[in-house]
């Protein structure tokens, strides 16, 4: 958990930087019509702003669970973080859905794990 929360400033930066850059691509595809015959090249841009950012978050040993949502393996499940969030104030049990991440206090107090005292 600490180191999760040692990463969290350098994620929330790669990520607040990369959500920047795609948000102009977006409101580009957003005005498209599907027809437009300039939408793949857009496309093509939005896929590559995505893969070089879960590219950098995986290389820092986290998981991308899905857009700017990052996820840190604790062992029983995964600490979880989505941007914009100020900290990583969620768990997330293996193979639940995003809609399934619990306050991470509660699950502490609930459960007492060891990966939250180191």
């Amino acid at each position: 958990m600490a180191e999760a929360r040692e990463l969290l400033p350098l994620v929330q930066s790669i990520t607040k930087q990369h959500q920047a850059e795609l948000a102009p691509v977006q409101l580009r595809l957003n005005k498209m019509l599907s027809s437009d015959p300039r939408r793949n090249v857009v496309e093509a841009e939005y896929e590559a702003v995505v893969t070089r950012w879960r590219h950098k978050i995986e290389k820092l040993g986290a998981t991308v669970f899905g857009l700017w949502v990052v996820e840190f393996d604790v062992g029983e499940g995964l600490l979880s973080w989505r941007h914009p969030e100020l900290q990583l104030a969620y768990f997330r049990e293996r193979n639940s859905d995003f809609a399934s991440r619990i306050k991470l206090n509660d699950y502490i107090e609930s459960h007492d794990p060891d990966w939250a005292h180191h």
